[in-house]
């Protein structure tokens, strides 16, 4: 769905997230607004039984790739629907707790939020590279929650799902 402008505008955008190479149903998770150049990364934790319920929006294991542009500001919308707690953090790699931008975790990632509950963090893509966004409650990373985020190298963003993972 594509944050509220209007009309053409919207239409307009959405078409430009299913020409850029979301998935079916993917698209969903994604808005932005080219203008001020933000965007609205919506994660649902825990959102199915994929991956035993160690999964964003339904993926896991690095199957979901947001690409950003360099520089926008991102507002992430993390909602735990999962029957165990769950945050949501991009961060630089592998077992990384640190977040990779100022911000970019909801609170107390560690400890989590619980079924139910909603955070939003909002950073600035300020450096080009290959993130992850993962959960950083104690096993969940070694569970595979976690899927890619990628900055730079694109004029919008885009969200898309990747097979072989």
């Amino acid at each position: 769905m594509v944050a509220a402008r209007p009309a053409a505008l919207g239409a307009a955008a959405a078409l430009l997230v299913l020409a850029h190479g979301a998935s079916a149903g993917v698209g969903r998770w994604l808005s932005w607004n080219a203008a001020s150049r933000t965007a609205s990364l919506t994660l649902v934790a825990g959102l199915n039984g994929a991956n035993n319920g160690f999964n964003f929006d339904g993926y896991g294991r690095g199957r979901l790739l947001v690409r950003i542009p360099l520089g926008w500001r991102v507002t992430v919308t993390c909602r735990n629907a999962g029957s165990m707690r769950h945050s949501c953090a991009i961060v630089r790699g592998p077992m990384t707790v640190v977040p990779a931008f100022p911000g970019a975790t909801t609170p107390d990632p560690v400890l989590g939020l619980a079924k139910g509950k909603t955070a939003r963090f909002t950073f600035t893509a300020s450096r080009a590279g290959t993130y992850r966004i993962a959960c950083l409650v104690p096993g969940h990373e070694e569970a595979r929650m976690w899927d890619v985020l990628d900055v730079g190298g694109v004029k919008r963003p885009t969200i898309q799902t990747r097979v072989g993972f």
